[in-house]
């Protein structure tokens, strides 16, 4: 009798669900279109035009705040693309790769609006839209310093160079790990599986891990040095020694005491 009971459960949860979908699937408008504010330019399909706009009202509530904590220069408006499935956004930005955002540039990025009708474990896509936000930033503060170095007056010419100079000197796990932390992506589990593995920050480069422990980094770099070395840091093209003073493997130490310590 009670597996009788759990299976109605289970079928009247799965009906649920296919009815949820239906619903939504020809509720949503499947066109392409724009939300614009002050500072942003959503073009979007496939999503409700109320999500949209939570979207918008989400980015304006933190632009100035992120803005600040990394001391970004002069930005422009930023065009944002959402889709509604990792397929489409996988034809729109060419990616094979099941990555659910991408910054193209300081003033543009693409990203998956996940829920639960497109995504078995969905992600919070306004936190993904203020990660990839902060990868915005990131750019436009890279590209301004870059500017003191890179003398070219032609653009192909500079964004040839700059492309080379961001992909050698740019470490990965400080461009994740700072997008991270101020999308506020952090699971307590999450840290603690990607903690047991023992992973550098040289070793992150190459790991996906960075998206379970990459917020700690940050975490750890604030809370020590405070905000203000964290713009800083990111100017220096990721450079600790020169930046903070101390070796990569001091501030792994400190990193790795500060996790145990909290985590």
């Amino acid at each position: 009798m009670r597996k009788y009971k759990l299976l109605v459960i289970l079928l009247g949860i799965i009906a649920v669900f296919y009815v949820a979908r239906t619903i939504r699937t020809f509720t949503v408008k499947h066109k392409a279109q724009t939300l614009e504010s002050e500072h942003f330019i959503i073009s979007y399909d496939g999503i409700y035009k109320s999500e949209a706009k939570k979207l918008s009202e989400h980015l304006e509530s933190n632009y100035d705040e992120i803005r600040t904590n990394l001391k970004d220069v002069k930005h422009g408006q930023i065009k944002v693309f959402v889709y509604s499935s990792q397929y489409k956004f996988n034809v729109a930005t060419g990616l094979k790769k099941n990555a659910n955002g991408t910054s193209r540039g300081p003033n543009e990025f693409h990203f998956v609006w996940t829920n639960w009708f497109n995504s078995i474990f969905p992600d919070d896509p306004l936190k993904t839209a203020l990660h990839e936000f902060t990868h915005c930033i990131q750019l436009n503060i890279l590209i301004d310093k870059a500017k003191e170095t890179i003398t070219t007056q032609n653009r192909t010419e500079f964004d040839k160079q700059f492309d080379k100079k961001f992909a050698s000197e740019y470490p990965r796990w400080l461009w994740e790990s700072i997008s991270i932390f101020e999308a506020g992506e952090v699971n307590s589990l999450s840290v603690k599986y990607a903690k047991s593995k023992n992973l550098t920050l040289a070793e992150l480069n190459h790991s996906n891990q960075i998206y379970n422990i990459g917020y700690t980094i940050i975490e750890y770099l604030t809370q020590k040095w405070g905000n203000d070395m964290l713009s800083k840091l990111i100017a220096s093209f990721g450079n600790i020694e020169k930046t903070l003073n101390i070796s990569t493997k001091e501030f792994e130490k400190g990193w790795i005491a500060f996790l145990n310590e909290k985590y």
